[in-house]
């Protein structure tokens, strides 16, 4: 279970707090014993000076009294005690005066007891067989090493000295040392455990997730986020950890943005330059086309051109005809020249709508503004035109709105080649016995021009197109109907030209209404 000490944050951290602890306890431990020893021994030293003092003054007593043999027997006495190892009474000069053991009278004094007499020391401790020996050194004479400490009275030589064995009392301290050894030991190893399990929570768990993490972010996987549970430095490790991977994923998308940005704009350039190159194909080939058309409208307004006068020839003699000014003709006859006459009309109509195609292509159909009245100039001319052949198919054609004078810049032949258009249209796909109505309608800054008549109406889906070239609607009412599918085309021309616009309305089966807006500029004083 200590396999993660293998970490070297951990191990360090381990390492050091253990350290601390222990000499913490070591501390602690080692002024426990000192005390109790020096509690000990400062009862051992009360007791062998309270001895010491009881025996001093019956020796200072029996010495003065000259009792010799007294003070003899005191230090035998003395000297049978428990633990006192020797009972001495020595001389200023060292010589043993008197002694537990008689044979060791008129000797020296051993030299460590006369050094520290010398010294003036009071006691002192010696080892002896691997335990202490408590030494106490009492004067009973003022002798000179004495002169700091006892008043100089009565000179009474001799210095009393015990040796007491401290084996019995270190004895004693032993199990007390061996318990502070066990608690010491208990509460290193106690101490370790709650390291070790406050390391793992808080250290080690952290550390091994944010190790699996790193892994897993080396692996590309940047959608990691550690959850940080503590205020901690380790918390401010994993949450710095998560902005890090948030940032490193913010940079890869942005670089993967201009990436596809990149391969985007390549893309852009690379069809651009397609395009470019297909944009001068086709402006060789719209080149082309361009001429190709010029030259079709030449030709085409050459033989309208051409077929004009004979036709005006053919619609001559067809009018003399048809009055009889060339003499009578029989009903077939009759009905064949009305048929060569309508036949003449409708190509006139369609030689009229090429040549104005023509003119549309080649950029020829220019206006030549004036100011006009819409009524007098466009609306009555056109309908004076139209109405014989308007009364020739059983219909009526009037306009409404028209009373009131609408003056505007226009090219009046250009108006009304659109309006005859219109008209046009409405005669040929109108219903016999109907109505045609020209509607005038102003308002601020522009003004309607409408044609409306009833019929078969335009299909919703086809309002749009009928204003494109060719267009011929494909109606019961159309078919029998001769026409080129310019005529539309034309009037949104002239319209456009005038800056308004072009719409249909109508309801199938029912009517068609085709509205022209032209906006009216202000005019000045």
């Amino acid at each position: 279970m200590f396999s993660f000490v293998k970490n070297n944050l951990e191990t360090k951290v381990i390492v050091a707090i253990g350290a601390i602890l222990t000499a913490l306890l070591g501390a602690y431990a080692f002024v426990d014993i000192w005390t109790e020893s020096r509690a000990t021994y400062s009862i051992v030293y009360k007791d062998l000076d309270t001895l010491s003092n009881t025996i001093q003054k019956s020796l200072i007593k029996d010495m003065r009294d000259g009792k010799s043999s007294d003070v003899q027997e005191i230090m035998e006495a003395v000297g049978t005690e428990r633990d006192i190892l020797a009972a001495r009474i020595f001389a200023a000069n060292g010589t043993i005066l008197k002694s537990r053991e008689r044979g060791e009278i008129g000797r020296a004094m051993p030299e460590d007891a006369f050094a520290n007499f010398r010294a003036g020391r009071h006691d002192y401790i010696t080892e002896k067989d691997g335990y202490e020996v408590f030494h106490i050194l009492h004067p009973i004479a003022n002798a000179p090493p004495c002169y700091g400490c006892h008043d100089k009275e009565k000179e009474i030589n001799g210095v009393l000295s015990i040796d007491y064995s401290l084996e019995a009392v270190q004895k004693d301290l032993r199990p007390h040392l061996y318990r502070m050894a066990a608690v010491f030991a208990l509460t290193i190893m106690l101490v370790a455990l709650a390291i070790f399990a406050l390391l793992k929570k808080m250290v080690h768990e952290p550390i091994t997730g944010l190790k699996a993490a790193m892994a897993e972010a080396e692996l590309g996987n940047l959608e990691i986020v550690i959850p940080a549970v503590a205020e901690d430095e380790i918390g401010s490790l994993q949450k710095s950890f998560n902005n890090m991977l948030a940032r490193i994923k913010g940079l890869n998308e942005e670089n993967l943005s201009q990436q596809k940005d990149l391969v985007k704009k390549e893309q852009e350039l690379q069809m651009q330059q397609v395009l470019e190159q297909k944009n001068k194909a086709l402006e060789t080939v719209n080149k082309e086309v361009v001429e190709k058309n010029l030259h079709y409208m030449e030709m085409l307004s050459f033989i309208s051109h051409e077929l004009k006068n004979p036709l005006v020839v053919l619609k001559g003699y067809s009018g003399l005809l048809i009055k009889g000014d060339l003499g009578p003709l029989e009903e077939a006859q009759s009905k064949a020249v009305e048929a060569m006459d309508r036949n003449i009309d409708a190509l006139n109509e369609m030689i009229a709508d090429y040549m104005d195609l023509s003119r549309v292509e080649k950029g020829e159909f220019n206006p030549e503004k004036r100011d006009i009245d819409l009524a007098d100039d466009v609306i009555k001319p056109v309908i004076a035109q139209y109405e014989p052949v308007v009364r020739s198919a059983s219909m009526t054609i009037r306009a409404e709105g028209a009373a009131v004078p609408l003056i505007f810049e226009a090219d009046p032949g250009l108006m009304r080649s659109a309006l005859g258009n219109l008209v046009s249209n409405a005669v040929k796909y109108g219903r016999a016995g109907s109505d045609i109505l020209v509607e005038i309608e102003p308002s601020e800054g522009a003004f309607t021009l409408a044609v409306f008549n009833e019929g078969d109406g335009i299909p919703y889906d086809k309002l749009g197109k009928i204003f494109e070239r060719f267009t011929r609607l494909e109606t019961e009412g159309s078919r029998s109907q001769k026409g080129t599918g310019l005529g539309l085309y034309i009037v949104r021309e002239i319209i456009q030209m005038h800056g308004g616009t072009v719409r249909a309305e109508s309801l199938e089966g029912s009517w068609t209404k085709i509205v022209c807006t032209i906006p009216v500029p202000p005019r000045r004083g």
